[in-house]
């Protein structure tokens, strides 16, 4: 026979006001998990909006980058150079 420590109630009555319990519990953990969620996602917003804002700040006080030098046509990718060979290694 097996034991339990808790056995189930006989009582319909009972029965009904457990599952109710029950029901109203789950209930309440799964609307505080929500809130505690809602609390966290909107922290997380605030942080975004707050470094959003900052790097507006910056950019707006930062100097206009100077623009590139014009290319022609004469200038070339090509670096001409002399060089002298110090030593060689031969195996």
């Amino acid at each position: 026979m097996p034991f339990y420590i808790n056995q189930a109630p006989t009582n319909p009555v009972s029965r009904v006001l457990g599952v109710i319990v029950a029901i109203l519990t789950l209930l309440g953990a799964f609307f505080f998990g929500l809130v505690i969620l809602m609390v966290i996602f909107g922290l997380g917003l605030l942080l975004y909006l707050g470094m959003r804002l900052r790097m507006w700040w910056i950019m707006r006080h930062m100097p206009a980058p100077e623009p590139a030098p014009e290319r022609t046509a004469d200038q070339g990718e090509v670096i001409e150079a002399e060089y002298k060979v110090i030593s060689t290694k031969r195996d």
